[in-house]
């Protein structure tokens, strides 16, 4: 068993890759890494969104990299909008399932 302490607000110690800080009674969770799982996932999410028509890809893949940039900063509600969006074109696909998952949204995501 790891050990954790609290400084200022702040947990340290095993906390399975998440973040959560407490500011004045405000918490805030956030991804401190990305797993395997969800690398893999975005991968295999990447490769469907080629199999689109052009004008869908070119919407399919403006969505990912918003994805993308807010898994990065660890904002789970603002990854869950373009999530939406690559699903209803894609449909509910393992990959979006597993990315869903990891971020701690239920599916379906509206």
């Amino acid at each position: 068993m790891g050990e954790s302490s609290k400084y200022g607000g702040l947990t340290f110690g095993e906390n399975n890759g998440n973040i959560t800080i407490e500011n004045n009674g405000t918490l805030n969770q956030g991804i401190a890494c990305q797993s395997d799982d969800m690398i893999n996932a975005l991968r295999q999410l990447h490769e469907e969104i080629q199999h689109l028509s052009d004008e869908q890809r070119d919407i399919a893949e403006a969505n990912f990299e918003l994805l993308q940039t807010y898994i990065n900063k660890g904002d789970k509600e603002k990854a869950k909008k373009p999530l939406e969006k690559l699903s209803s074109l894609l449909g509910v696909i393992s990959s979006i399932v597993s990315i869903a998952s990891a971020l701690g949204l239920g599916i379906p995501l509206k």
